[in-house]
Formats: C-alpha cells, structure tokens, sequence
C-alpha cells in the first residue's frame, strides 16, 4: 500500500516535471554600434552601410561592385547582419546579432568608393562600438564601459 502511494507521487512529480513551464528560446547575443558619421561624409550625401559576418579570406576578396549589386538586388543572404542608411553629420545607434565565429564587415557604399569603403572587425567581437566615418574613411573602435 505504501509503495502504492509512493509510485503514484513519484508519477505526479513527474507530471509535473514535464508539463511544466517551457524554457525560452535562446536568443543570438546582440552589439550596439554607434555611427557618428562627420559631416563630410560622402561629401554629405547620404549613404548606405552593409554589415556582414565574414572570414578574412572572404572579406579580403569581397569588392565593390559585387557588395553594391548584391545590395541594389536586395539578395541579402543570412549572412547580412543589418543594411543602413547613413546621414552624414548625424549620429545614430543601431543594434544588430553579434557574430559568434566570424568576423564582422563593415562596407559603404560611398557615391565615390575608395581605399578605405570597408572595415573588418575581427573575434572576439564585444557588445559595444563607436564607428567613426570621415569624409571617404572609415574606424570602428571597441567603446569602453564607464562601470
């Protein structure tokens, strides 16, 4: 009798156990960039900024025409982490999934594209960036916490 009422406890805490509460999906961790555009920027037109998880082999042969035709197709694979405008002399902050493995690239599609229309930032990659566009130039730097 005992072990009677002991099995049917047993069975009911496993019940239990197993209808209970449902665990929340994992979500992807998350960076903030702030984009602090100067106002000659692109010679103050606006502009679009690409960012992408790549390797280094991927975003060393990764060229212009090839990042504008895939943007003005909006072909964007799952690799694209979030598609920008920029205004020049206006600063704003964006939040986009943190690449875990790869790195992440940073392309702009200036109107007259130079040497420096694109940036790496490689892993490990933190949660928090300044990113700094000049004229046709562009820096992203890890931006440190006040705590």
């Amino acid at each position: 009798m005992i072990q009677r009422k002991i099995m049917i406890l047993v069975c009911l805490a496993i019940a239990l156990v197993a209808c209970g509460p449902k665990k929340p999906a994992l979500t992807p961790l998350q960076m903030w960039i702030t984009i602090q555009p100067d106002a000659s920027a692109n010679s103050g037109k606006v502009f679009w900024m690409v960012i992408k998880e790549v390797d280094e082999n991927q975003f060393a042969n990764d060229i212009y025409d090839r990042i504008e035709s895939t943007f003005l197709a909006e072909d964007w694979g799952p690799d694209v982490l979030g598609v920008f405008p920029v205004v020049p002399g206006t600063e704003r902050r964006i939040t986009i999934t943190r690449p875990t493995f790869r790195h992440a690239g940073f392309y702009f599609l200036f109107t007259e594209p130079r040497e420096y229309w694109k940036v790496i930032l490689k892993q490990p990659i933190g949660t928090n960036y300044d990113l700094r566009i000049e004229e046709y130039k562009a820096s992203v730097s890890r931006r440190m916490s006040a705590w």
